[in-house]
């Protein structure tokens, strides 16, 4: 039986029922949200709902379901009845979703894509071991701009506020940058806004960061992912943008000087 809360946003909703087609569905809504397409390992899924107008989702299973993201450790329990509004990276007003702390289960209010006691992306997770981590802001901060100095790059590239986490995995050359929420930062002398997601990865190698996530610059109307940032040559006096479509820009490096 479906609870009064469903009910209340059945109208104008979305409605599948069968448990094929309401995975897809609800991945393809994690995707849509920019959250990771696992948050959801329900079982015998009889019904999901989305309510675009209220941002009010539900899923329905035969039973509660047990699971543990192996990753991180952590046991999740799903009711029979999940809920939540949604916005993107967000999910909040959660009901029927536990965590297990110790030897409590607290029920899990809120899911923040940059949350990662509740789950760590599939990237950040394969290069932890043997990574140096730092957590809380300030040191975070410290870090960054650090490494950013170590590989000639200017230090304001990464305006993040209230940093959760700063991963570099020296092996590898992959870092990674945790913030609470999403950062949109104009870079004035060069009037480029650039959006940060709450989780933002690179490779790095000296005067390069490539194969980035998590960052896009705005050309016109339109966001486009950037992927490389570097300088041609060492002594070049202008910083390069890739984006994804393969089109590139220059700006004077200075611009992202602190």
């Amino acid at each position: 039986m479906a609870s009064q809360a469903i009910d209340s946003h059945r109208e104008g909703a979305e409605v599948f029922r069968g448990d094929e087609i309401c995975r897809k569905k609800s991945i393809e809504l994690l995707e849509e949200l920019c959250l990771p397409k696992g948050l959801f390992p329900l079982e015998d899924i009889e019904e999901f709902g989305y309510n675009r107008a209220s941002g009010f989702i539900w899923l329905i299973q035969k039973k509660k379901k047990d699971h543990v993201f192996k990753q991180i450790k952590r046991a999740v329990s799903y009711a029979p009845e999940v809920t939540a509004f949604v916005e993107k990276y967000k999910l909040k007003k959660m009901t029927g979703v536990k965590t297990k702390e110790l030897l409590l289960w607290l029920s899990v209010v809120e899911f923040l894509y940059s949350l990662i006691k509740l789950m760590a992306s599939q990237a950040i997770g394969s290069h932890r071991e043997g990574a140096e981590v730092f957590n809380g802001d300030e040191i975070c901060r410290k870090k960054s701009i650090e490494l950013l100095e170590e590989l000639c790059l200017p230090k304001g590239l990464f305006p993040l506020k209230d940093i959760e986490e700063f991963g570099y995995n020296r092996a590898s050359g992959f870092i990674w940058l945790i913030q609470k929420k999403k950062k949109d930062h104009v870079f004035k002398h060069i009037k480029r806004a650039v959006s940060y997601a709450p989780e933002v990865t690179a490779f790095v190698e000296k005067y390069k960061l490539k194969k980035m996530t998590g960052v896009k610059t705005k050309e016109l109307l339109l966001w486009l992912s950037v992927v490389e940032v570097y300088f041609e040559n060492p002594t070049s006096e202008k910083l390069t943008f890739k984006t994804g479509t393969g089109l590139s820009d220059s700006f004077i490096a200075s611009a992202f000087d602190l």
